[in-house]
């Protein structure tokens, strides 16, 4: 549906939210200003650590997403695909 549509593409604004976050937060720690470039290895690390944040926080979503969509199993809505799965 549209609700769960939406909620999908939230993993890609949480992973640059988080990447935009990250790069602030080191630049400051090494006192540098908040826009300045990175080397290779700290892209690396800051697209790592943001895209980590951005699975966890959204892949419950893609099971459950998935398990409504088997047609091998009936569910009443998503609040039971939650607790059957949490289950």
């Amino acid at each position: 549906g549209f609700l769960p549509g939406l909620f999908g593409t939230s993993h890609g604004a949480l992973q640059f939210m988080a990447y935009e976050d990250l790069k602030e937060r080191y630049n400051k720690y090494r006192n540098r200003v908040s826009d300045t470039k990175l080397n290779t290895v700290e892209y690396i690390m800051m697209a790592a650590v943001s895209k980590i944040f951005a699975v966890v926080a959204t892949y419950p979503y893609q099971v459950v997403r998935a398990r409504l969509q088997d047609q091998h199993n009936t569910y009443s809505g998503v609040f039971d695909v939650i607790h059957r799965t949490w289950r």
